[in-house]
């Protein structure tokens, strides 16, 4: 039986290296461990048991390109071109009609916070009738969304920052980007510690 932590960032940071299997799933977890993973969005959520308490888990992707192991060539092994593995996730809570504990990836490079489609139905956003879709470019080419504002909790601040609702069901990146986000928060990147640190600057963008 696994050791109980005191809180699902402790029990993430002391078994991070054990998600390598869940590699391109969702996954819950909390304090205890892994309770429910699956490709799919939906399956993962519906997996959970249902005495689960709210909020006391956090979900989280794992992305295909985490735990790359080094390339091999016989009789020579080669280090992978990724040095250090680990990606710049921040646990925070998201909320719209619903709220959900999510382990997401701050990212500089992206203009607006991007969730999956899936993620956003489960907020309670739905599309209004003759919305017309922006469009995008992402990794993977051009992507459709919705933009919507969202109420987004880190570190106990609260806040309204735009989001955008990505519609198709091939893309599933969540992201935290730079919009209202980083003009509330000085954000320190600490990759040796594998920690990032928001620091609150006050008031609202």
């Amino acid at each position: 039986m696994e050791p109980e932590y005191a809180t699902t960032n402790d029990w993430y940071k002391a078994n991070r290296p054990k998600l390598k299997i869940y590699r391109g799933q969702w996954i819950a977890y909390t304090n205890k461990g892994v309770i429910s993973h699956d490709r799919d969005f939906r399956k993962m959520m519906d997996a959970i048991p249902p005495d689960t308490p709210k909020l006391s888990y956090v979900i989280e992707r794992i992305f295909e390109n985490e735990f790359i192991e080094p390339a091999k060539f016989y009789p020579v092994r080669m280090r992978s071109l990724k040095v250090h593995d680990w990606q710049p996730k921040y646990e925070l809570i998201l909320k719209f009609k619903n709220e959900e504990k999510v382990k997401i990836l701050v990212d500089s490079g992206a203009d607006f916070s991007l969730i999956t489609r899936q993620l956003g139905e489960r907020l309670g956003y739905t599309k209004g009738e003759g919305e017309n879709l922006g469009s995008g470019e992402g990794i993977g080419g051009s992507i459709e969304y919705l933009l919507r504002q969202m109420e987004i909790e880190i570190e106990g601040h609260r806040f309204t920052a735009p989001v955008a609702w990505i519609q198709s069901d091939f893309c599933e990146e969540v992201l935290l980007g730079r919009e209202v986000v980083f003009d509330l928060f000085d954000i320190e990147f600490k990759q040796a510690d594998e920690t990032i640190i928001f620091k609150w600057r006050g008031g609202q963008a």
